[in-house]
């Protein structure tokens, strides 16, 4: 099973033609999922695929879910989930329609923590849920991934699951393992979302290539222990953002057995 874990970029330029090139780009590879972020919905591409599980978090962008086969439905969080409800429009999952079938969540979590996008954007976070239990990697900010990951353990415990794309986070951002970045990626392993490219022996590799930046790994593939031993390959596509520039940030390919 071939996965790409795509943020299409089309929430800062990467609209219109060069979106459409960028669909193109993607149908081109063939692979039997994709977990998309900052796509815009386009009938006439994602045609091509089984099921498509969409959602928008700001005007007419989101994440997606994208099957070749059509064994999967959107899961939809329930009052039992009050951050994934607050903030659905982070996170697409697709639910198997086989009980011992593969789950599928495509994650973008926000550069700014709720703290600064409530200081940036006044009302924008106001009344959130209660923080009680959430794994955190700062004692005064949270990111979208904490509770998203958090709320949707439940659910994903004793399944098996992949988990992939944009956390706007990387080990290299602290200078030390001591830091909040290195705290994130310990507590999403520590709740059982295992890194794919571990075993791989796949260091920090850059997948982020917006001009001037820092050659960080902002995106990333998680799953459960049993996937993570099927893991045949992970690589970057990095000519998709360096040569095509279709996107400044670059796919993650992985191959499952």
């Amino acid at each position: 099973m071939k996965i790409l874990t795509w943020n299409m970029g089309a929430a800062f330029g990467f609209r219109g033609a060069k979106h459409e090139l960028a669909w193109e780009w993607l149908n081109a590879q063939d692979a039997d999922v994709a977990l998309l972020q900052e796509v815009v919905p386009r009938p006439e591409f994602s045609s091509a695929w089984g099921s498509t599980i969409w959602t928008n978090k700001y005007q007419n962008w989101g994440s997606a879910v994208l099957t070749k086969a059509n064994q999967h439905v959107k899961w939809s969080p329930t009052d039992a989930h009050p951050w994934l409800r607050r903030i659905g429009g982070a996170v697409a999952i697709a639910q198997p329609v086989e009980p011992d079938g593969l789950w599928f969540v495509s994650v973008h979590s926000d550069a700014s923590s709720f703290e600064n996008t409530h200081k940036r954007y006044p009302k924008t976070y106001a009344h959130l849920p209660s923080r009680d239990g959430i794994a955190r990697c700062s004692t005064t900010e949270m990111w979208e991934i904490e509770p998203l990951a958090h709320e949707l353990r439940p659910t994903l415990r004793g399944q098996q699951f992949v988990m992939g794309g944009d956390l706007n986070s990387s080990r290299l951002f602290d200078t030390t393992s001591e830091g909040e970045n290195w705290r994130l990626f310990e507590n999403l392993k520590s709740q059982g979302y295992l890194d794919l490219g571990t075993r791989q022996g796949v260091p920090e590799r850059q997948t982020y290539f917006k001009q001037n930046a820092r050659p960080f790994q902002l995106d990333y593939v998680f799953g459960d222990a049993l996937t993570e031993s099927r893991v045949r390959s992970w690589q970057v596509h990095t000519q998709a953002a360096q040569e095509l520039n279709l996107s400044d940030h670059a796919p993650i390919e992985i191959e499952i057995d």
